[in-house]
């Protein structure tokens, strides 16, 4: 009869050992879940992040291509300017030998 008593106290402990590692094991995984909740926000979160910045890639990239077209039609209108001056000089020039010829 003790040794029974020996075997169901042994037993008893054993159970309560292992209750207590499954509580401990229960706490670990919850805590687990929770980090792997705040992982998730984090990656959608970065996910979002990226979106907005691909948006605003794209319409920085827009304004670019717009203020480079500007720039490029700008560069033609001076240079056409330019070029314009160019021969008002000459025929300045022109006129003034002719002037002083008839002097």
């Amino acid at each position: 009869m003790k040794k029974q008593t020996e075997k169901k106290s042994i037993l008893k402990e054993a159970i309560s050992d292992i209750n207590k590692e499954l509580s401990l094991l229960n706490r670990e995984k919850n805590s687990l879940k929770k980090e792997i909740g705040n992982i998730d926000s984090s990656v959608e979160n970065a996910q979002q992040l990226e979106k907005d910045l691909q948006t605003k890639i794209a319409k920085l990239i827009g304004k670019e291509a717009n203020l480079n077209k500007r720039k490029k039609d700008t560069q033609e209108e001076l240079d056409k300017i330019t070029d314009k001056l160019s021969k008002m000089k000459k025929i300045k020039s022109e006129m003034s030998e002719i002037w002083c010829f008839l002097k």
